[in-house]
């Protein structure tokens, strides 16, 4: 009898898991990645290291929260080249909620980690600012990582644990500005 009702609980438990995990990957869909704002490179001795604002909009009705989020941020070129800017780890994002279903925007600073201050990290960051720089160029910048992805609740937040993001997208429709500062 115990082991046919743990039987039972611990079904029920990967049942009401895959659940949550379903709505989590609802929500995240309805996240998008409408412009890159800017990009700051500071440089000291040892490395190099970049803010990158990004404005996300969401039409999720509950707020979304990333937690322990960690990305690669790569961008690719019209010809098939990738260009790898670095990673970057935030202890939490969030992502306000839409009650009314319109777009909210919001911009994040990403603190990205771009390598060392050495040779190979100059020549990536010169293909980077052509790439960028060139208004007749097309470019995608793609974000990829793991998360784990909270979900706002009446009383606190629903956890779901850590997931992967892979090729969160974002492609330049309009003639952008320059983006470095």
């Amino acid at each position: 009898m115990r082991r046919w009702l743990l039987v039972v609980i611990v079904g029920f438990y990967l049942f009401n898991t895959g659940i949550v995990y379903g709505f989590s990957m609802e929500l995240i869909d309805q996240l998008d990645i409408k412009a890159i704002k800017s990009i700051k490179l500071k440089q000291t001795e040892q490395e190099f290291r970049a803010d990158v604002v990004v404005q996300f909009s969401t039409l999720a009705k509950a707020a979304i929260k990333f937690r322990q989020a960690d990305f690669i941020m790569i961008f690719h070129d019209d010809k098939g080249n990738q260009i790898y800017l670095g990673t970057t780890h935030s202890e939490e994002l969030l992502f306000p909620g839409s009650k009314t279903g319109t777009e909210k925007l919001i911009e994040i600073k990403l603190d990205v980690y771009v390598g060392k201050n050495n040779l190979k990290t100059l020549t990536r960051l010169i293909k980077l600012f052509n790439l960028i720089g060139n208004p007749d160029s097309e470019f995608t910048m793609i974000l990829s990582g793991t998360t784990e992805v909270g979900i706002k609740a009446k009383r606190g937040w629903i956890y779901q644990g850590r997931i992967e993001i892979e090729d969160f997208t974002f492609h330049p429709t309009i003639q952008r500005e320059v983006l470095f500062k």
